[in-house]
C-alpha cells in the first residue's frame, strides 16, 4: 500500500423542503386582514406551497413574517 491520498466524494445531506397547505395559508391571510393578498395567492400559488415560493410571493407583495406575526397579536 502506498501513501497516496484517497479522495472521497462528499455526499450532500438531504434537506427536507418545507411545504405549506395553500388552504391554511389562505385562512391565515384572511384572518390577519390580508384578504386581497389571499385572493391573489389563491389564484397564483400552487398547492402545496413550498417555502421558497411563499417567500417570493410575500416579498413581491411587501409582506414579511414579522408583519403576519404582528397582525396575529404577537411580537416578532
Amino acid at each position: 500500500m502506498g501513501c497516496g491520498s484517497v479522495t472521497r466524494k462528499r455526499q450532500e445531506s438531504p434537506v427536507a423542503e418545507m411545504h405549506y397547505s395553500k388552504r391554511e395559508l389562505l385562512t391565515l391571510m384572511r384572518r390577519t386582514g390580508y384578504t386581497e393578498l389571499a385572493e391573489e395567492a389563491e389564484r397564483v400559488l400552487p398547492d402545496p406551497v413550498d417555502a421558497d415560493q411563499l417567500a417570493a410571493f410575500a416579498q413581491a407583495h411587501g409582506v414579511n413574517r414579522d408583519d403576519i406575526v404582528s397582525e396575529m397579536g404577537g411580537s416578532p
